[in-house]
């Protein structure tokens, strides 16, 4: 099996800003150096994620152990699902047209499929719908049919002292009927950024809110070398609050 070109962060990466893409492909060694802040969140999202699965017991973690285990997991998530022995995985990974998802929980009811995918925000955002829209691209053109597809998170107002009460703490969402409308868009978007990753330099992409929006690139520190006035930046965070 040939190996992936997109996942779904760089997917999600290269909708926000072709450049920050490349660079993240072509350049990596010209990333700002990541923060505690985002490795603390990123900590709570796997923290969250595997609580989640407590929700769904008894499943089989599928999660690659390192790189070079992805297409192996693929076939191995298939032959999973084949068997039917199983009626949840774990990070379940599927790829399409060298697109590559990992699934936080894929879940078997009444022989139909449904997945979940958990964040540790309080609401559904627009990239947390492109992001389920993705998955649900890949997973469906890989050959499995998605009955439904949820996103998990937080309740806020559920408070975190005493036992835990799973059934209370997570918020499910389908957001099927967004991720339907959002499948052409999907498709087209993977052309304009394999296309991206086949051409010889950066794209010539002039810096923006997009640095910032919806998340702080990581490569701000190497395309705002240049731009005297950094208090910008403050600008751009500021009006997309």
């Amino acid at each position: 099996m040939e190996r992936h070109i997109l996942s779904k962060s760089t997917f999600i990466r290269g909708n926000q800003c072709l450049k920050s893409l490349y660079l993240h492909k072509k350049r990596p060694f010209l990333r700002d150096k990541i923060s505690p802040e985002q490795l603390a969140k990123f900590k709570r999202g796997s923290r969250l994620g595997i609580l989640a699965q407590q929700l769904f017991p008894n499943g089989i973690d599928l999660t690659p152990r390192s790189p070079s285990q992805y297409q192996k997991r693929v076939l191995e998530t298939a032959e999973i699902i084949r068997q039917g022995k199983h009626d949840t995985l774990y990070e379940a990974v599927f790829q399409f047209d060298q697109l590559l998802i990992m699934l936080d929980i894929l879940n078997r009811k009444d022989d139909k499929w449904y997945g979940y995918e958990v964040k540790s925000s309080l609401k559904i955002s627009d990239t947390y719908l492109l992001d389920a829209a993705f998955q649900y691209y890949v997973i469906t053109n890989s050959g499995l049919t998605l009955d439904d597809i949820f996103r998990v998170f937080v309740n806020k107002d559920y408070s975190f002292e005493g036992e835990l009460k799973l059934d209370e703490i997570f918020i499910f969402e389908s957001v099927l009927d967004n991720v339907l409308k959002l499948q052409d868009y999907i498709k087209e978007k993977v052309i304009d950024e394999k296309a991206t990753l086949q051409i010889n330099s950066s794209p010539g992409i002039e810096v923006g809110a997009h640095c910032i929006t919806p998340y702080p690139c990581d490569f701000i520190g190497h395309c705002w070398k240049k731009i005297d006035d950094k208090s910008l930046i403050e600008s751009y965070n500021s009006s997309s609050n």
